[in-house]
Parts: structure tokens; sequence; C-alpha cells
């Protein structure tokens, strides 16, 4: 029997004080942050499930660096699955985000068309943006193209760009991506690929202030090559993809207090058996994409002044 997914989670009511969802303020808190932090679930599914003492040195971390956080519509699916509800520790997780002064926006992939709006005075160049972005995410075999082949109208409109002038563009192409997505399919990270490779070209926004976290290799290699697609007239600001391992050395490397224990305990939290990494050192060429360490072995060597620098 196939998942069936909900926009609205049963008990979205818990979190609604908790997260920001009205556009205007949504924009304001998007121009104004250092960072965005686009949460894929797999990240946040292992982050939730931290012990309070680690959850707090990833918040308090995130606080610090002025960090906004945000969980696209197709992620909170995600989160609910077919019990149509959000797990206890996911609500405990952005209480205790929101409790830190983080801002926790809870985005509709569409709102992405309002951001660009305020930039650029026509629809053809906003609508310009989704097109490249869905040309350079498409996989013959996702749910974008299986909806995209079944709305022959919808294909010509986004993707070959027959209608550039449509201002409800972006709303038609999100709802009907989401309302298609299927159980374990990639349309989380290919949704966040879309938004991220749209707001990168928006005037003003520095290299590196838009950040995925996803612990997902593939997730990450589809969002890096969608970034790399583009030609050179719709290259944006460079993007960072974090997976736990990498942000855990980036956290020590910035002189977060860390404790062997404690950066043990966060790297294993929702891993099972030795972490692959994708990692260099100063005497490599070559990244080496099959590093594989205990928990314990990774955090010694992220505590090595000389040890891996980890890609993913």
């Amino acid at each position: 029997m196939s998942t069936t997914y909900t926009e609205k989670p049963d008990n979205l009511p818990e979190i609604e004080t908790l997260v920001i969802t009205e556009i205007n303020e949504i924009k304001r808190t998007f121009y104004q942050t250092d960072k965005v932090f686009f949460y894929d679930a797999c990240s946040f599914q292992r982050h939730s499930g931290l012990n309070d003492a680690e959850r707090n040195i990833l918040i308090q971390y995130f606080e610090k660096q002025g960090i906004t956080v945000f969980l696209t519509r197709c992620v909170l699916m995600e989160l609910s699955g077919d019990r149509h509800s959000l797990e206890r520790r996911f609500i405990d997780y952005i209480k205790s985000l929101s409790d830190a002064n983080i801002n926790v926006i809870l985005f509709n992939e569409e709102y992405t068309y309002s951001i660009l709006s305020d930039c650029f005075s026509t629809n053809e160049r906003i609508n310009e943006y989704l097109m490249w972005a869905v040309r350079n995410v498409y996989s013959p075999v996702s749910t974008i193209a299986d909806t995209l082949k079944s709305d022959s109208k919808l294909n010509s409109d986004v993707r070959e760009g027959k209608k550039l002038k449509d201002s409800n563009l972006y709303q038609r192409f999100f709802s009907a991506v989401r309302r298609n997505k299927e159980h374990e399919d990639n349309l989380g990270e290919e949704l966040i690929a879309i938004c991220v490779h749209i707001l990168s070209n928006l005037p003003g926004v520095a290299d590196g202030k838009l950040c995925v976290l996803t612990d997902d290799k593939g997730a990450a290699s589809k969002i890096d090559s969608a970034m790399k697609k583009s030609n050179r007239g719709n290259q944006g600001a460079k993007i960072i993809i974090f997976s736990t391992p990498k942000l855990v050395q980036h956290m020590f490397r910035e002189h977060v207090e860390l404790s062997e224990d404690e950066m043990m305990n966060i790297l294993s939290q929702g891993v099972s058996g030795n972490i692959r990494i994708m990692g260099i050192t100063d005497f490599d060429f070559e990244v080496n994409p099959k590093i594989s360490l205990s928990a314990r072995e990774l955090a010694r060597e992220i505590m090595k002044s000389n040890g891996f620098k980890i890609v993913f």
C-alpha cells in the first residue's frame, strides 16, 4: 500500500506559534539573516533524536551564528509521513530552536516567487529562474518527471518556458509535484535544490548564505549537480552543503566547545556501524570517497590539526 502525504499534519497547531509562516515576515527574515539552513528530512530526523546536551550544543551554535532554519513544505510532509502527524521529538526540536530565539520558517516552495518579485519587475524574468532550476534538477526517473509527463501543459509552461508571463506558475508547479509525492522518492531534496538554485540568483546574496543540511549522499550530489549545470548567465551565489560530520568539523574549527564524547554522540546519532565520509588530507590530490570510521575514530580525526578535511 502506497504512502499518502498531507501538506498539513494533524498536529500542525502545536508548532504554528513556533514557526514563521507569514510571507512578508519570511522575506524580512530572509534578507536580514546571515545564514539560511535548509534542513533535509534525514538530518532533521537525526538531530531531533539527540540527547539534550548535544542538542543544546548544536542549537547554541545556530544561535551564535545567526542561522535561520528553513523547513520546506515538502520536508514537513516527509516528516509527517503516512501518520499525517509530526512525532513528538520533531515538535520538541522545533520548540527548542524557537526557545533559543532561532527563527524557524515553514517555507512553501512557491514563496520563492514572492521573494524574487521584490527584485525583478517582470514575470518572465522571475519565471525563467524556475524554468532553469527545473531543467537542471530534472531526472527522468523522479516525481517531478512523472508529474510533468502526466501534465503536458504544465511541462510546456514550466520546463519548456512556453508561458513565462504566468504569475501563478510557481504555485501551479510546486502544488502539482507535492500532490504526487511518493514514498521514498527524492522530492524533498529536489525541491530544496530548486529553491536554493532560484534564491542564489538574488542580487546581494553572498556566497555561503544559502546552506543545505543533509545526510543523504544522493541528495547532496543532486543539489551540487543542479548548481553546477547552470550556465554562466544563471550561476548565482555559491551554496554550502553540510552533512552532520562536516558540520561537526566546522563547529570544532569555529572553536565550539565539544568534548570527544559529545562529538561522538552527535556523529553516531541515527547511524549504525561505521560512518562513511568523503574527505581529503593535505597530502592528497583527490577526495577519498570511501573513508569508513567508527564514531569515536572520526571524532578523534576531527580533533587532529592535520586530519581529514571532510567534504561530505
